[in-house]
């Protein structure tokens, strides 16, 4: 951290709020009024003096994208004083040359009351900020009466705005709700029953394929064939007598058909009867099929005759497979394993002192490296069941269906049971242990943090139940919070901004 101190420091320097020179009437000085207001899409922090009647007041507003706090850069503001009488004094500015910076004029036609609201319109829609009622006074001798003083608050810490929008920043809101109770555990990754069939060869015999042996990682269709085995004959049989039935079968089909054109030549000089070659014809086919059975029966001692097909059950991809062409395979022999990878089962392995009195479990967080994992459309699949007693866990099961985690793995995780207590939760990214203390670092305004120190509770997913000095709706910095840190440790050399 000490190595990013003064690369740090020089960056905000340069994004110092010094403005860029975009109407200059009524530049912001010491007694100037600032509010911090959210809508549900972005974050407005504004800055001007006290508004009198007839005076052109500029305001310095500062717009980001809540969602990821990068600087709003396009579209216009506008800021507006609403009469109760319904009449608006109102004034629209584009972005300055800052990105996320506009700068209205608004000059106040009236003294007294009225509602100041600010409208943000651009691509993403309209963003309106009402920062209720102001007041508008008559004199300027009034408005610098009604001037805040200007206060150093040695227990601000300055991060403009500049900086926030060019670093990774994130700040999110203090929750008081119920605290989910999470258990840690060990998480087996499976492919899902269904989606997952071993092959095994359905007789004795040897392996038949095409000119493409199929082999790992091949993508099948549910019905393609993928090879044949040729069933092997017992009984003793051997070559030479399957050879000789062979050569007689062939002599007897010659014969056969030599008998048929004698036959034949007999009918047609009317000196043998039709019923004659009827016959010789049926003994020609009856030695044709003799011989094709002895040609088979001698092809499937040696592994080459017909085979029965070896298909695929269900598409996906080959993930294993031992089929070689030519090999002796027994009946029963695993041949491959087809499955689809990205259809999964997340077994949740739950120690079996904690499985009695768990109730149903509503979520689960997966860690690979100490990092979470985001598995969408995660669900769950079986509740706890019984104990293994041969691993001493329960079984939890949830179905995914994605590439981030691959079968086989074992990761670890966090199961949420749905049962817990109320209280004060965040972020779990938001808390830093320095010297053994927990702390967070909270936006008080827009460019204006504090340090605070927490106890961890229970932890719910990727947030944790906390006590100290927090209140809900408070936002802590869930994402650059050692920058914070750092411009809290080097205050001269980031700059005091606006931490007043």
């Amino acid at each position: 951290m000490k190595a990013m101190l003064p690369a740090l420091a020089a960056l905000l320097l340069l994004c110092a709020c010094s403005g860029d020179g975009q109407g200059a009437a009524d530049p912001q000085e010491a007694g100037s009024v600032t509010v911090t207001h959210y809508s549900p899409a972005t974050e407005l922090f504004v800055e001007y003096r006290p508004l009198v009647l007839d005076r052109r007041r500029r305001f310095d507003a500062h717009l980001s994208r809540v969602s990821d706090y990068r600087a709003v850069a396009e579209g216009r503001l506008t800021v507006e004083l609403v009469w109760p009488d319904g009449h608006v004094d109102a004034a629209t500015a584009p972005v300055s040359d800052t990105p996320g910076i506009f700068r209205p004029l608004l000059r106040a036609t009236r003294a007294g009351q009225a509602r100041l609201r600010f409208r943000h319109v651009g691509t993403a829609g309209e963003s309106v900020h009402d920062l209720g009622m102001v007041t508008v006074h008559r004199t300027s001798e009034e408005g610098d009466r009604a001037a805040p003083p200007h206060e150093e608050n040695p227990n601000r810490i300055a991060f403009p705005k500049e900086a926030q929008w060019k670093l990774p920043f994130v700040a999110q809101p203090v929750f008081d709700g119920p605290i989910d109770r999470t258990l840690p555990v060990t998480v087996d990754v499976r492919i899902a029953p269904d989606a997952e069939a071993i092959i095994s060869a359905p007789v004795t015999g040897v392996v038949r394929t095409g000119s493409t042996v199929p082999s790992t990682g091949m993508s099948v269709s549910a019905g393609q064939g993928l090879a044949s085995i040729s069933a092997q004959l017992g009984g003793g049989e051997d070559v030479a007598s399957l050879d000789l039935e062979v050569s007689q079968a062939r002599i007897e089909l010659d014969a056969a058909r030599r008998e048929v054109a004698r036959m034949q030549r007999l009918v047609e000089a009317e000196a043998a009867p039709q019923r004659r070659l009827d016959e010789a014809r049926t003994s020609e086919r009856l030695a044709a099929s003799r011989l094709d059975a002895a040609q088979r029966r001698r092809a499937s001692l040696g592994g080459g005759g017909p085979g029965v097909a070896v298909v695929a059950p269900i598409s996906g991809r080959i993930l294993h497979s031992t089929l070689v062409r030519g090999a002796s395979v027994e009946a029963g022999t695993e041949l491959m394993r087809i499955g689809d990878p990205s259809r999964l089962w997340l077994v949740v392995r739950v120690p079996e002192a904690q499985a009695s009195g768990l109730g149903t479990a509503v979520g689960l967080d997966v860690f690979v490296d100490g990092q979470r994992l985001d598995l969408p459309g995660l669900r769950r699949v079986s509740s706890v069941g019984f104990v293994d007693p041969a691993t001493g866990t329960a079984e939890v099961i949830f179905a995914y269906d994605g590439s981030q985690v691959r079968p086989g793995q074992r990761v670890q995780g966090r199961l949420s049971t749905g049962e817990g207590r109320r209280g004060l939760s965040i972020p779990a990214s938001a808390v830093l242990n320095e010297n053994g203390t927990d702390v967070v670092y909270v936006q008080v305004e827009g460019e204006a943090f504090e340090r605070r120190v927490i106890t961890v509770g229970g932890r719910s997913r990727d947030r944790v139940g906390v006590t100290g000095d927090l209140r809900a709706g408070e936002r802590v910095v869930s994402v650059g919070a050692s920058v914070v840190r750092a411009a809290a440790a080097t205050p001269d050399a980031f700059g005091h901004g606006h931490a007043h």
